[in-house]
């Protein structure tokens, strides 16, 4: 649209500029007077006119932004149902497992984990409620006051104080709610529990997969890179946490038949220079840099807890 403008407003400068000429009036007298020439003009004017105007009325293809919350939301429904299946906890046929908050389905290993730790002989938990509030059930027990009094002490230890918790006791039955009072995680701490499934898949450091997906798009689900490549790993398939795993498995095998992880890395660089080949990476200074700093913060990741598989 700018160009149009620019063009009009040229056209207009020059028409008045040459305007002013008496021989170029005289020239535009004779063309006026040839009906052929006049035609053509007119022909010539209506032409760009209808491409510049089909232009501006076909819409324009829409880039698709992803909704990362909505990802993430999804992604903890199917950690937590997992966690069903493997019959660590159940979930309730009544509970709303569409909007479930990040935050609180993550820290369930930990809690579930605290309640074995206090309970002796733990009947298995029961999700009752999982959206922006957490409700745990656990049922076969007659007295339950000094146990859930220290369960509630261990819960705030290992959780901190943006969570809160109580636990609410209507005979046999007691429940444990459990709300997060803080800030929303970043999209850095949500990546955390996938990298670390696909990490546990493929036998990889997850700090080593985390520090490439920050370097590759720095957490960006709309990244692009060169040519057709997106994504978090900037890769030409895949969308969302798809490329997590995606490019876990690639780096695995990799690294499972001895590449080393210099030249592992390296074959994720999202913008190669035109024309250089792969095997070259080392020569070229930023491919090199972007390589190192990779490495570099694997050991920032492990001493944020992102501990190597098997560790």
């Amino acid at each position: 649209m700018i160009f149009v403008i620019l063009w009009t407003i040229i056209f207009a400068f020059l028409a008045v500029y040459l305007g002013k000429s008496p021989r170029v009036r005289s020239w535009l007298k004779l063309i006026f007077k040839a009906p052929r020439v006049w035609r053509t003009i007119i022909g010539s004017v209506a032409l760009v006119l209808a491409i510049v105007i089909t232009y501006l009325m076909v819409p324009k293809a829409a880039e698709t932004n992803i909704d990362e919350r909505s990802l993430f939301e999804d992604y903890a429904a199917i950690a937590v149902m997992k966690l069903d299946s493997l019959q660590v906890l159940k979930v309730d046929n009544d509970c709303n497992m569409q909007h479930p908050e990040p935050e609180l389905a993550y820290v369930l290993p930990l809690i579930i984990g605290a309640y074995n730790e206090i309970v002796d002989k733990p009947t298995i938990p029961v999700v009752t409620r999982l959206d922006d509030t957490l409700y745990l059930a656990m049922k076969g027990y007659k007295q339950f006051k000094n146990r859930g009094i220290r369960l509630n002490k261990l819960l705030q230890k290992k959780l901190g104080q943006r969570y809160k918790t109580q636990i609410v006791s209507e005979g046999s039955n007691h429940t444990l709610i459990v709300t997060y009072k803080g800030e929303p995680w970043d999209t850095e701490q949500l990546m955390a529990l996938p990298v670390m499934e696909a990490a546990q898949i493929n036998k990889l450091d997850p700090a080593l997969l985390m520090s490439l997906i920050l370097h590759v798009s720095n957490f960006n689900f709309n990244f692009r890179g060169q040519k057709d490549s997106k994504g978090l790993l900037a890769l030409k398939e895949g969308e969302g946490l798809e490329q997590v795993f995606m490019g876990a498995e690639r780096l695995g095998k990799m690294l499972q038949v001895g590449v080393s992880q210099e030249n592992a890395v390296a074959t994720f660089y999202p913008d190669p220079e035109i024309n250089s080949k792969p095997e070259n990476w080392s020569k070229s200074p930023l491919t090199k840099s972007w390589v190192d700093q990779v490495l570099s913060d694997v050991e920032f990741y492990h001493a944020n807890g992102l501990t190597h598989f098997g560790k």
